[in-house]
């Protein structure tokens, strides 16, 4: 399943990238500004997310005052939930389970360009991609860990083409080879190669990418406690909250130390614009400005109602 959602977003993806490539010069500001639009693209996804999390919010007393009330008697409890939530129009796919399926989906599409920088960048067709894994096989097999992933063996190419120029000439015109030269080159970020994968056991200077993502994980995750319990004060109290706020960003840490340095930078550039994503729908679609919103929506269409009913019977009346 992953394969295939991932062979399918992917190219979808892949060409934006490479044309914002061709546009910046720049792997990383591509990363960035692809990033940016994708964020830009779900925007409309994230405010409903806001919007169905300031409704639930809104009904938490109701819900509350269900679970007190059959407190010895969980099962009627959960049908009474049910029935209130079916009552308000609110379901699980509104609880964010959707625009969460779609988010990861996308996602998914996006790490596979990550993992395929030469064919997702330079646009290589499949055969020359073939011939080169062909002659790059040693490379790939009996390199580090990560070279020997069918995943990583694009990034594993970018890491050690110099010293199969000669084959790969005889694959690649000299226009293409110049292409994957300058690419490599430019593979880099603040002087790191991001081919390279962090070794845990072996400070470097590659240990600041775990470190921002990390970091950036960390402050979006307390950022969003700490408006949880804000919201829901009750919700709060429960120590998986807590596990929660800091699983994500110990995470983060443990995976940039096993994948190339090019993932750990998305990561960062994933966490920094989803924060700023998160501070802005915070503040223009805050649960009270939603819930205040919603209530006169509710008051019109109630209105309209009785309007129309009354109508009704004084035709009827005629």
């Amino acid at each position: 399943m992953y394969d295939a959602i991932r062979a399918f977003f992917s190219p979808i993806l892949s060409l934006p990238l490479s044309l914002i490539y061709e546009w910046t010069g720049s792997y990383v500001l591509a990363i960035l500004l692809l990033t940016i639009v994708i964020k830009i693209a779900l925007l409309p996804v994230t405010i409903k997310q806001q919007k169905n999390s300031a409704k639930q919010t809104r009904l938490n007393a109701k819900v509350n005052r269900i679970r007190q009330k059959y407190a010895n008697n969980q099962q009627k409890a959960q049908q009474e939930i049910q029935a209130l939530y079916q009552r308000e129009g609110f379901g699980a796919a509104n609880m964010g389970c959707m625009p969460m399926a779609i988010q990861m989906l996308v996602m998914i599409g996006l790490y596979g360009v990550m993992y395929t920088p030469i064919s997702s960048v330079l646009r290589f067709s499949s055969e020359k991609m073939e011939a080169m894994k062909t002659i790059m096989a040693s490379v790939i097999e009996t390199g580090d860990k990560n070279s020997r992933s069918a995943n990583m063996y694009e990034i594993a190419m970018l890491k050690n083409y110099k010293a199969y120029e000669g084959k790969l000439s005889e694959v690649l015109s000299a226009e293409d080879f110049a292409d994957l030269a300058e690419f490599a080159e430019k593979f880099k970020f603040l002087g790191l190669d991001l081919s390279v994968t962090p070794d845990a056991k072996d400070p470097s200077a590659y240990w600041l990418i775990p470190i921002l993502s990390c970091v950036t994980a960390l402050i979006s995750s307390i950022y969003m406690y700490l408006k949880q319990k804000k919201q829901n004060p009750e919700m709060a109290k429960n120590p998986a909250m807590g596990c929660m706020t800091f699983m994500s960003p110990a995470m983060s840490l443990m995976f940039t130390f096993m994948f190339p340095t090019g993932v750990g930078v998305y990561w960062i550039i994933s966490n920094i614009i989803s924060f700023v994503q998160q501070i802005f729908t915070s503040f223009v679609y805050s649960p009270k400005k939603v819930i205040a919103q919603q209530m006169v929506e509710e008051t019109i269409l109630r209105r309209s109602k009785e309007n129309t009913t009354k109508l009704r019977v004084e035709n009827e009346k005629k």
